[in-house]
């Protein structure tokens, strides 16, 4: 028997792109300003470093209340798609929500309907404070850690494996720090 060690990967410049907003590296922090345009979304931040099974880490923090964005996208018939999305303090533009936690699975979708599965928990994160979450994917199950507070989700589109992983948030600034994706 082998034991396989996991591949540990800290994002290139070239690995990392910027929708919307701006960015600065300040001592090993990368942060990133913007507000919410007019189709409801703030600066995201993507992490193209593919994989089947793995995780994604980081620790964040934001100066003032607002939710925060995590998602996870596969690439089916060359167009990139949702497996999960993981809202912390919130919800998308139509849903306030500040004291949640909100995973979302996405099961298959249509131009007409996207079939999710969406799960919700009381949650809070601080202001000010660094947090940080792991999202690891094994076969059909996601598992995210936030702080210490462990959540599972399960998809049959985790098959699929990762193509990019997104960090986003909706007004004023995020910091984010120690960011890397491990692959097994």
């Amino acid at each position: 028997m082998s034991l396989v060690q996991a591949e540990e990967i800290h994002p290139s410049p070239e690995q990392v792109t910027l929708l919307k907003g701006q960015y600065q590296m300040q001592e090993g922090i990368r942060i990133v300003t913007g507000e919410t345009d007019d189709t409801g979304h703030g600066p995201i931040t993507y992490y193209h470093v593919p994989f089947k099974k793995g995780s994604f880490s980081t620790q964040w923090k934001h100066d003032q209340e607002q939710k925060n964005l995590f998602v996870i996208d596969a690439q089916k018939n060359g167009k990139a798609t949702h497996l999960l999305k993981v809202y912390v303090n919130g919800m998308n533009k139509k849903v306030k929500a500040p004291n949640t936690l909100t995973i979302i699975t996405y099961d298959g979708s249509t131009k007409l309907k996207k079939k999710a599965t969406i799960k919700k928990y009381s949650y809070h994160v601080e202001v000010g404070k660094w947090n940080s979450i792991s999202i690891q994917i094994q076969d059909l199950e996601a598992s995210i850690q936030i702080n210490q507070d462990i959540f599972k989700v399960q998809s049959e589109r985790f098959n699929e494996g990762v193509t990019k992983i997104g960090i986003g948030h909706f007004s004023d600034r995020l910091y984010t720090k120690n960011t890397f994706i491990q692959r097994d």
